[in-house]
């Protein structure tokens, strides 16, 4: 279940987005001040953020610049009454993902957070031992130390992690790597494997790319 933290000091405005999250099966928390707000959110980030911009404690703006010096990936929805155009050019340059203004549909709110949560369902991390591939950032961790890869050493992992219980022909790597499926001279394929294989090996890594003779690849646990 989605988890969405909501800031809001008008408490009819609050009762009604708690009320709107309650309706798309969502779980809500929710927040009458900024300073609050933020120490539970550096203890535990949720799914998605609506945040008024004028708080009794704190200014929005602030707000969401602070957010994103901790995330720059939690979806953040303002809902607020100030309607000018500065306003919003404002809180979408410090990080904010949407606008909305008061007074809102329920519905509106509803899809605008079914939108922002849809988006956030296809971030695909991948993950095997302990090597962690973020699809979207591009980046390989492995035991949270950051790995670099050449683009095709990346593709060519993302392949063997995403078909982690089965070996991967030669064929399946070339089209999906190379966007072919004629393999012809494998040279070029097996140099990539032994680089891929080398670091993966000076990072400590908890797998190991076996060789499938005459088939292919299989990633698989380092004995």
């Amino acid at each position: 279940m989605p988890l969405v933290y909501y800031v809001e000091d008008d408490q009819s405005i609050s009762y009604i987005i708690e009320k709107t999250i309650e309706n798309a099966n969502y779980s809500g928390v929710s927040f009458n001040k900024g300073m609050p707000f933020l120490e539970t959110f550096k203890k535990k980030i949720p799914d998605l953020i609506l945040l008024d911009l004028m708080l009794p404690d704190v200014s929005g703006i602030d707000l969401v610049k602070a957010i994103r010096k901790i995330n720059t990936d939690v979806p953040i929805i303002i809902v607020s009454a100030l309607q000018d155009e500065m306003d919003k050019v404002t809180a979408l340059d410090a990080g904010a993902d949407d606008y909305m203004t008061k007074p809102f549909g329920v519905l509106e709110l509803t899809s605008r957070m079914q939108s922002k949560l849809r988006k956030l369902r296809d971030y695909k991390i991948l993950s095997y031992k302990n090597i962690v591939i973020d699809l979207r950032k591009h980046i390989v961790r492995i035991s949270d130390k950051e790995l670099y890869l050449t683009n095709k050493e990346f593709d060519i992992l993302r392949v063997l992690v995403k078909n982690q219980h089965q070996v991967v022909p030669k064929e399946n790597i070339f089209r999906d790597v190379w966007d072919t499926t004629y393999i012809g001279e494998t040279r070029t394929l097996d140099m990539h494997i032994k680089s891929l294989r080398q670091k993966l090996s000076g990072c400590q890594s908890e797998a190991i790319i076996k060789t499938i003779r005459g088939v292919g690849y299989q990633i698989e646990p380092k004995l």
